[in-house]
């Protein structure tokens, strides 16, 4: 069982129950704030400040030990995780209950993801892959270096399942969906493509054309929010 937590560790906030964050699991959501992007179509903006993890992973904790019936994983989401000084902390007291644990990531810290993955503290990582190399300060406000470390890594690896992850931004064409599939995702075994919750989104049917034309670059490509 956990080891007993250090009353300091907080977190932004979370969600009881998922069926659709973890691959074929029932899992709860867990948040936390700060984040080195700024993407326009962020759909929880209002933790990207770190200040505002206030919520005590404590009494969340126990409310997961309660559920172990029927709640078999965890997600550790944001924000950006991998920015949170107690990720490994928290990351192990989730795995000493047994649960099974994926981690979301923008891919800015490769050496965060690595490190958690060698350590056996995650089985599972989304990685979200935003735009190509040009466009990535446009979508994000960052360069996409970091993001090519994560991605070649996770790759390479074979400790862990994970997937790739793009929404849909108006700022992306075809042609720029191509050329991610061909120069970042080629070779993923999972590649997850969701619809974005902003103006000019792209139809269901455009979606679906899209996701057929990427099918050469993963080995499994998901759509999700049509």
């Amino acid at each position: 069982m956990a080891k007993q937590i250090k009353q300091n560790l907080k977190i932004a906030g979370w969600q009881k129950v998922s069926l659709i964050d973890y691959p074929e699991r029932v899992a709860s959501v867990i948040f936390l704030a700060g984040c080195n992007m700024r993407c326009h179509y962020c759909h929880n903006h209002k933790i990207l400040d770190s200040r505002q993890n206030q919520l005590s992973f404590s009494s969340v904790l126990r409310v997961i030990k309660q559920r172990l019936a029927w709640v078999d994983a965890v997600v550790v989401s944001g924000g950006e995780p991998t920015l949170y000084p107690n990720l490994i902390e928290i990351l192990r007291y989730l795995k000493d209950l047994g649960l099974f644990v994926k981690l979301d990531t923008n891919g800015t810290r490769p050496s965060v993801v690595r490190e958690v993955i060698e350590l056996g503290l995650v089985d599972y990582v989304a990685l979200d892959v935003k735009a190509t190399a040009t466009k990535y300060p446009l979508v994000t406000g960052m360069a996409i270096d970091s993001v090519l470390q994560t991605a070649e890594y996770l790759k390479r690896q074979n400790r862990i399942s994970y997937q790739f992850r793009t929404t849909l931004s108006p700022y992306l064409n075809h042609a720029d969906l191509l050329e991610m599939g061909k120069m970042i995702v080629c070779g993923a075994k999972t590649w997850q493509i969701q619809q974005c919750r902003c103006e000019n989104a792209y139809s269901s049917d455009d979606v679906r054309k899209i996701a057929s034309q990427l099918e050469r670059y993963a080995k499994h490509i998901v759509v999700k929010g049509i």
